[in-house]
């Protein structure tokens, strides 16, 4: 019996890439084929999903369990006016470990979905021990860093030019500026969401393609079709408010129903389900960007061939102009 070749990140763009028969499909086409894409490998996506949700859901449980508590004394005390500086000191030492944790989570499973999602769009039967075997986690992990100072800075920027508008302007006219740059901010942020996003599609499914160049690379792919990468990521970010909403709702019934016991069962009720939902969301739209990576690799490839054929006709004239 013949052995099978062993999975790789490069086997699988290729396979993304020789789909180049079938033409470049639209917006509404990217979200069917990702809305496809998980039932031609059922199995493997539904792996996938409890990979990605039970340790989410747990950190939350655990988060739920000793940070609240010490959140909501917090809170308390500032409501009187009162700050306790051994509270906040023990509140960033139980947060630490927790922010590492839910960013190891959200990168493993960014990573394992984006090679679940790709292998079910080529219609591949892998298993999921060789999937996590073939992962190379040091491209997303490193990309994944980049991608994390990219909000920071960006906020920062964005409050630093509000805070000059506000030093040079009068409080009208500040109103207005504010307001347009908060319009603009907010547009220029779900573009580099959204390139942020092609860009960990491509830190996993490109060979020896990560961090800044992954980024980079995503710019170029995306060359074309910015406004429909653009708008995939405002749909799916207005998918997500109403899991923000539930999570609203649940800081707030927190703070209504504290001491009431049916209160806390609907709080944790309404966390988990959104928490679910939440990892659900982002695991489509991840599935959403890995369409999207083998459009514009069809695309590029598509662009390529022109330009060798433009080439190779006009090295024809040449040569048939000296004869």
């Amino acid at each position: 019996m013949a052995e099978k070749a062993p999975f790789s990140s490069s086997s699988t763009t290729t396979s993304l890439a020789s789909s180049t028969a079938t033409p470049s499909i639209n917006l509404i086409g990217t979200f069917r084929e990702a809305i496809k894409t998980p039932a031609r490998n059922g199995r493997l996506m539904l792996q996938t999903m409890l990979l990605v949700v039970c340790p989410c859901t747990l950190l939350v449980l655990l988060h739920h369990l000793f940070a609240a508590p010490l959140m909501e004394k917090i809170e308390d005390n500032y409501n009187k006016s009162m700050v306790h500086w051994e509270d906040l000191r023990a509140l960033l030492v139980i947060e630490a470990p927790f922010l590492l944790g839910f960013w190891v989570v959200s990168v493993f499973g960014i990573t394992i979905t984006i090679y679940a999602a790709a292998i079910s769009y080529t219609r591949r039967s892998v298993s999921l021990k060789d999937l996590l075997s073939s992962i190379q986690w040091k491209k997303p992990i490193i990309t994944s860093l980049y991608v994390s100072f990219i909000p920071i800075v960006y906020a920062i920027l964005v409050i630093g030019l509000i805070k000059s508008i506000n030093l040079i302007s009068k409080e009208d006219a500040g109103e207005a500026w504010r307001g347009l740059i908060a319009v603009m901010a907010a547009l220029l942020y779900i573009y580099l969401t959204s390139v942020s996003t092609l860009g960990l599609v491509v830190s996993v499914m490109d060979d020896e393609c990560y961090g800044a160049k992954a980024l980079e690379k995503a710019v170029k792919l995306s060359r074309g079709r910015k406004i429909q990468g653009f708008f995939l990521m405002l749909i799916l970010e207005l998918l997500s408010i109403p899991i923000y909403i539930l999570f609203y709702v649940a800081s707030s019934s927190d703070d209504d129903d504290g001491e009431d016991e049916v209160g806390a069962v609907t709080v944790f009720s309404f966390g988990f389900i959104a928490t679910i939902l939440f990892c659900l969301v982002n695991m489509f739209s991840y599935v959403v960007f890995s369409v999207f990576y083998s459009e514009c690799k069809k695309n590029s490839r598509g662009i390529a061939e022109c330009i060798i054929k433009f080439i190779a006709q006009v090295l024809a004239i040449a040569r048939v102009s000296r004869l």
